[in-house]
């Protein structure tokens, strides 16, 4: 305790991930634990790297993604406030799987994995708050592949939004992507263009309002039937108001 920040233990004390783990076994966790800012578009971590711990995001967001052969890039996940990543890497060989970057201005925390190890021996039940998360991500990457192989652009895109947090503003709740089109064309695997144009059509048939980052959703059942559907799936208009979303949905693809 005495090597950790008393202002950084009381936001991480705020933060959902740790919301269920004590306060003994969190003091315990972030002792020795770094706090460090770093620009928009600045590596963290990158593919090979020897990362013996995990990050999580206190304000900012940062992308998890893979280069081909040719150097194209594909975006798997997009994290923000509160999210954890780079726990594949936290046993075993510790090598990170991917490449990590700043899409904004972020304030990141790194854990040391050797702690984590040490407090796992004298109390494993530490481990079934870390296994909760990656077993979600496992049924994330299961979803993945489910939008890899069965759903059209309007399908993929519609998923993301479905799951896609969104906030109160003005008394309207918006998707606020935090990201720009660009990335979000990155993460569901199609062109800039390309998803400008399906988010134009969703919008000329009311299901949803797009305004920059901004998105509202306006017709929720109908937008559950285009990511329910196939490439050719049109948005059924139900006149449905949105619920609440939930999560923050990272699923990806190659194709339109």
């Amino acid at each position: 305790m005495a090597t950790t920040d008393a202002a950084l233990l009381l936001t991480l004390k705020s933060l959902d991930f740790f919301r269920e783990l004590p306060s003994g076994q969190l003091a315990a966790l972030a002792t020795g634990a770094v706090a460090r800012t770093y620009a928009a578009k600045t590596r963290v971590a990158s593919e090979r790297d020897a990362v013996r711990g995990f990050f999580l995001v206190l304000t900012g967001r940062v992308k998890l993604f893979k280069l081909g052969d040719d150097g194209k890039e594909q975006t798997l996940y997009v994290f923000g406030p509160g999210e954890p990543f780079c726990l594949g890497a936290l046993f075993g060989e510790g090598l990170f799987p991917a490449h990590a970057e700043t899409l904004v201005r972020s304030r990141l925390v790194f854990f040391s994995g050797q702690v984590l190890e040490d407090m796992a021996r004298r109390d494993p039940s530490i481990l079934f708050h870390f296994l909760r998360v990656v077993s979600g991500r496992l049924k994330e990457a299961m979803e993945m592949i489910e939008s890899l192989s069965l759903k059209g652009l309007p399908g993929r895109i519609a998923g993301f939004l479905l799951h896609a947090r969104e906030e109160e503003r003005d008394g309207r709740r918006l998707v606020a992507l935090g990201i720009s089109q660009r990335e979000l064309a990155k993460i569901v695997g199609a062109t800039p263009e390309a998803v400008s144009r399906v988010l134009g059509r969703l919008s000329r048939q009311g299901v949803v309002r797009s305004t920059g980052r901004d998105i509202e959703i306006l017709d929720r059942a109908g937008l559950a039937a285009v990511a329910g559907g196939g490439p050719d799936t049109q948005p059924v208009g139900c006149g449905i108001r949105r619920g609440k979303g939930e999560g923050f949905f990272r699923k990806t693809a190659t194709s339109q």
